[in-house]
């Protein structure tokens, strides 16, 4: 390759990266960048619980006949209260041996059968007394434990949207405000990127996610006016607006 040929090509490159970071700086000069976010939030409809039980016995038919004996006795009562079959779930069930320490010594005592459902109470607003009832009932059963309370929004769909248009309008009220005070004007959007879905929560008594030992829950099932806080869901986007 000639030198002449060699420098003409390197001049032609160098051109094109000067032409190119040009191009950019100038995009860059007529556009602004900004973000928005959009909160919703609502009063919980549904709660989530898990209730376990188990039961220790000679063996393990034994064992297992108590445990399905104490859920026959959740269930009516889930059914007495119309809680559909479609929200209650088994999550686990065991069968281990039991033992017991006495003089240093490890001693079989027995067999143990343990399982774990998570039930799903809905329709929170409407008829708020129905939890805490259910509460009462399936608390009354021995050797039942109730943890991991959560309360959650059923349809949230029409939440996400409203949150989207409040992140949109929020970004584009920032971007109106900084096209006007750099006296230009605001153009069409040329990129729209979301960052941030999330449910969110604030939670004004009770934390949305916890365990509860017997007397409090005792004190929850006697409150039909359990307080649940607000829940909701937020949206963050990014909008890269053209500056005229």
């Amino acid at each position: 390759m000639s030198k002449k040929l060699f420098t003409g090509i390197t001049f032609l490159l160098m051109l094109f990266l000067v032409t190119s970071c040009n191009s950019k700086v100038q995009e860059s000069q007529n556009s602004i960048s900004v973000s928005g976010i959009g909160t919703v939030l609502v009063q919980p409809d549904m709660v989530l619980m898990n209730v376990s039980f188990s039961h220790t016995a000679p063996t393990t038919k034994e064992a297992k006949k108590s445990v399905e004996q104490t859920m026959q006795k959740i269930l009516k009562i889930l059914q007495e209260e119309k809680v559909e079959d479609k929200f209650m779930k088994t999550i686990s069930l065991n069968y281990d041996v039991e033992y017991d320490y006495r003089s240093g010594r490890r001693v079989r005592i027995g067999q143990r059968a343990q399982q774990s459902i998570v039930v799903t109470v809905n329709d929170m607003i409407n008829t708020p007394e129905r939890f805490s009832t259910i509460l009462d009932k399936i608390t009354a059963i021995d050797k039942v434990d109730v943890q991991d309370i959560r309360f959650d929004i059923e349809r949230k769909t029409e939440l996400f949207k409203q949150s989207r248009e409040l992140a949109y309008q929020k970004a584009f009220d920032k971007a109106q405000q900084y096209a006007e005070l750099s006296n230009r004007k605001l153009g069409e959007v040329l990129t729209i990127s979301e960052t941030v879905n999330r449910d969110v929560a604030q939670a004004r008594a009770y934390q949305n996610n916890f365990a509860l030992k017997e007397e409090e829950l005792s004190v929850m099932s006697e409150d039909a006016g359990i307080p649940t806080g607000e829940q909701g869901v937020s949206t963050e986007i990014n909008i890269v607006f053209s500056l005229k």
